[in-house]
């Protein structure tokens, strides 16, 4: 105890010496936080805030809640910078292992950002309030207070310019797809069902927030049900998915997509027949879900356009384009489009 206390003390001498004043910020839930200013080493308690701050300014992390690498993303590298990419995995609150408290207040962070719900606000609250690390919560739910987000964490490391063109950016893509969204009637919707797991039969409930980019690119999701846990899948039966019959599968796990087009089984489902399953794009890291990030608002354009091919009024070639250009600073040809993406 006596220890955090004392790197508290460091914290803010060091904050006296770099001669600028504490501010306050409010959190998700208007409670005023101070904060050290300038901010040079942060923790983020989820992957959805790495990866917001790694676009902004990655040199304040101390370390990273979830793998750079995955057998689904290995051209990470390519896109991230490689001081984030060689960040050590501290670990993070979402379902993959309860990290080590002391591994991360021994690297002195001057602030921890979490996701603000009820799991999150009962565990990691507990965990830190041992320290006098301030901790400020955010809401990364919904796809809509992503600008927000990016313009408070750009507040946060004094990089205003930088989030407020993400902001931007992310803001337009989102407006233009709910404009698109409301000219399908309701009636027209096409059904989807999110095939995960290796078998392809585990899946989300429509009213998960792990359902929330397709319902963005107007998909009528088949499962209904409600989530019992912000972690836990649903398990479905073949014989479910065959009276659910959707139009149109979207794959989480590469294993199963590689067979579900030669499994004879699947191969009674109408969105097998006509050959409307899809890989979600995985490079950097995954379009839609697990994880979770700001990558949905260019992940619900490419499900509008793979939903709506006739209907989809923007080149998802062009979008994808402009969102790299901007987020990750690389300019993809017209063969890396199709190689990463299949677009």
């Amino acid at each position: 105890m006596y220890f955090y206390r004392l790197l508290s003390i460091l914290v803010s001498i060091t904050s006296l010496l770099w001669g600028q004043d504490d501010r306050i910020f409010k959190d998700i839930n208007g409670r005023a936080v101070t904060l050290p200013n300038p901010i040079v080493r942060m923790y983020g308690s989820a992957p959805a805030i790495d990866y917001m701050i790694a676009v902004i300014d990655d040199s304040p992390l101390i370390g990273v809640s979830f793998p750079q690498r995955s057998p689904d993303n290995k051209d990470a590298d390519k896109f991230l910078s490689p001081r984030f990419m060689k960040l050590p995995l501290l670990g993070g609150w979402f379902g993959h292992g309860v990290p080590s408290v002391d591994a991360i207040l021994a690297k002195n962070p001057q602030v921890i950002i979490t996701w603000d719900t009820p799991f999150y606000n009962e565990i990691v609250a507990k965990e830190f309030a041992r320290s006098s690390v301030p901790v400020l919560k955010m809401d990364f739910d919904d796809t809509n207070d992503y600008p927000k987000n990016f313009r408070m964490i750009g507040r946060i490391l004094n990089k205003e310019k930088r989030s407020e063109a993400l902001a931007q950016m992310a803001q337009n893509y989102i407006s233009e797809l709910d404009a698109f969204v409301k000219t399908i009637p309701p009636g027209e919707r096409v059904k989807v069902y999110y095939a995960e797991g290796y078998q392809g039969l585990q899946t989300e409930c429509a009213s998960s927030f792990h359902s929330e980019p397709f319902i963005l690119a107007g998909a009528k999701m088949v499962h209904k049900c409600v989530q019992r846990d912000i972690h836990e899948l649903e398990d479905v039966s073949f014989r479910q998915l065959m009276l659910y019959n959707p139009d149109v599968i979207i794959v989480h796990s590469p294993v199963f997509y590689r067979n579900v087009f030669t499994d004879l089984k699947w191969g009674m489902l109408k969105a097998v027949k006509n050959r409307r399953v899809y890989l979600i794009p995985a490079t950097p890291f995954n379009w839609l879900d697990y994880p979770q990030s700001f990558m949905r608002i260019i992940g619900a354009h490419w499900l509008a356009s793979k939903l709506y091919p006739e209907r989809y009024p923007y080149s998802i070639r062009k979008k994808t384009q402009e969102f790299f250009k901007l987020f990750f600073n690389v300019e993809l040809s017209d063969k890396e489009l199709k190689d990463y993406f299949e677009i």
